[in-house]
């Protein structure tokens, strides 16, 4: 496979005195790059803080985390792709985007408007408001503007995107990217391609190009990479990679993991009703963890060789690196094989590392932050006061005060955070995983595999053509609105309501509710909800209304 990072990831520095390369942008805009990784777990050991020293990750935590700041309170407004991508760009929550039915050719909008989206994101304002030099390389949003013979949205300079694809032998619409080897309209890879190489190798050579260019023009770089998203395929040089000291498993000795079905007896829908997992399930997913972190052994060089393109080109002192996820993952929690759609920390807890000028190296953040506050930081770091590019009014606020040593408003800011999150999702399908009666073969290289045992051929423990022994991942009750608190107990909030956004859902109609005391219930096993409508019926009609007003928040009135 020749799209290889190998000869990219020689070495990597760390933050300091750069004074080589050809750029000095000491009195320049800061440059921005914002690495995106989708599905990328937090509770189950996947990402950042680190579960001791064991990660797929060494380079990231080095250059990043040890040399940046590290937010232990982030979490995504909606755990799920497409939502969460748009929420992410436009700085906005799923209330104030989402539409009835569905947007473009499939389900895979999710029930997001695109056309709130497309044109109307940070990006717009980095290039029109500032100037930048502005390109996307990898996952854009599920669903395209190609989807209606659309080019690049408003903002972008380069464009190399696509809706997540395949790894192997990956496609991506291409536009400004022609004098690094993409002709505009599309480019189609083959079986010796791997996506988050080409993404890798692209976003360097644009970085090069534009700081050679013109040394003084700032730049921004979206560079989202698959990994670790389903179906898990390493880059064949990692297929057999695996560290001795990492774990053999996913996380398994919590009350989630495989959980009786007393202990989710009092869950929604289809949590109380799954099987229990099987000596078969529980390989695949043993199988599917070390995929994972395989995939994400990529992303590291990735984010290596970007670090080290900036160093060599003597911009990296002047370079802000963020680096998050869309939403986090279950491995066999509450008996699901995989995905994320649910409300719970595994689900929604990700990581987020930021790195740059005037960030203290190592600091840690603990206020609680979202998605939708990259989008109105990023603008901040990039000096923007006043925007004029056609965005409407963020949900989220800058955590720039958080992060900067210096920042006017840093105590100020600190004092007055909010102290909660807000969570919104609805529901998109069942997509039940199947582990039994797999009729499909797979060829792992040559091709995409929906299994996890990728050492033989044809590939084995499979859940792709399965239809016997399935796990549904969610259920038409699985809408919910919720708050995730960072009080003493830790309270986690959930009201649910039966039905579907295709025909329009508003909460008006709650059935069902979940109540944890995160502190002393990690994993989200006692619903104490009953108990405390009884006991403290005021603290429920509370935490209701706070809900209800987060879900009708639009701009300066979230919190």
């Amino acid at each position: 496979m020749k799209s290889s990072l190998l000869a990219l990831v020689a070495t990597a520095g760390t933050m300091g005195a750069h004074s080589s390369g050809v750029a000095n942008q000491a009195a320049t805009k800061p440059n921005i790059v914002f690495f995106l990784t989708d599905d990328q777990d937090q509770m189950l050991g996947g990402s950042f803080p680190t579960h001791g020293d064991a990660t797929p990750m060494p380079k990231t935590n080095e250059l990043l985390a040890a040399n940046g700041a590290t937010f232990t309170n982030m979490f995504v407004h909606t755990p799920i792709c497409n939502p969460s991508r748009s929420e992410t760009l436009t700085g906005r929550m799923f209330h104030n985007l989402k539409q009835t039915g569905q947007f473009g050719p499939s389900i895979w909008g999710m029930h997001v408007n695109e056309t709130k989206v497309f044109d109307h994101s940070f990006v717009r304002s980095l290039k029109e408001d500032a100037g930048y030099a502005t390109g996307h390389f990898g996952k854009y949003l599920n669903i395209m503007p190609s989807d209606f013979d659309l080019g690049a949205p408003a903002g972008y300079d380069a464009w190399l995107a696509n809706p997540g694809g395949d790894y192997i032998a990956p496609s991506f619409d291409t536009e400004g990217v022609e004098d690094l080897g993409y002709p505009d309209g599309s480019w189609d890879g083959t079986s010796d391609d791997y996506s988050t190489a080409i993404i890798g190798n692209v976003s360097v050579a644009w970085i090069r190009k534009v700081v050679t260019e013109d040394p003084t023009r700032p730049f921004f770089a979206y560079v989202a990479p698959k990994a670790a998203h389903e179906p898990f395929m390493p880059a064949p040089w990692y297929a057999d990679a695996w560290d001795p000291s990492w774990p053999s498993t996913e996380p398994r000795d919590n009350p989630a993991w495989n959980a009786s079905y007393d202990s989710r007896s009092d869950h929604p829908s289809d949590i109380a009703s799954n099987p229990l997992l099987t000596d078969t399930a529980a390989t695949l997913i043993a199988d599917i963890f070390k995929n994972r972190w395989r995939t994400l052994m990529s992303v590291d060089d990735v984010i290596s060789a970007v670090y080290t393109e900036c160093e060599s080109l003597g911009v990296v002192d002047n370079t802000y690196f963020l680096f998050t996820s869309d939403h986090g993952f279950q491995l066999g929690q509450f008996n699901m094989v995989m995905d994320k759609r649910r409300v719970y920390d595994w689900d929604t807890r990700v990581h987020l590392l930021v790195a740059g000028p005037g960030i203290v190296p190592g600091s840690i953040i603990e206020q609680p932050v979202m998605n939708i506050d990259v989008a109105p930081t990023i603008l901040e770091l990039a000096g923007i006061t006043e925007i004029t590019a056609d965005l409407a009014d963020f949900d989220g606020h800058s955590v720039a005060p958080l992060l900067l040593k210096d920042h006017a408003l840093a105590l100020e800011t600190a004092e007055s955070w909010r102290d909660t999150v807000f969570f919104e999702y609805y529901y998109v399908n069942d997509n039940p995983k199947c582990v039994q009666n797999c009729t499909t073969e797979y060829n792992y290289p040559d091709e995409e595999s929906e299994c996890g045992d990728l050492s033989v051929q044809p590939n084995e423990a499979c859940w792709g053509g399965c239809d016997v022994e399935c796990y549904p991942t969610e259920s038409t009750q699985n809408n919910f609105i919720a708050v995730r608190k960072m009080d003493s107990t830790g309270t986690l909030y959930v009201e649910y309501q039966n039905g579907t956004q295709n025909t329009g859902l508003e909460f008006d109609a709650v059935d069902f509710f979940e109540l944890y005391e995160t502190t002393s219930d990690e994993w989200h096993i006692d619903n104490v909800y009953a108990k405390v409508v009884g006991a403290d019926a005021a603290r429920i009609s509370s935490l209701s209304d706070e809900v209800h007003a987060w879900y009708g928040c639009a701009g300066s009135t979230c919190p």
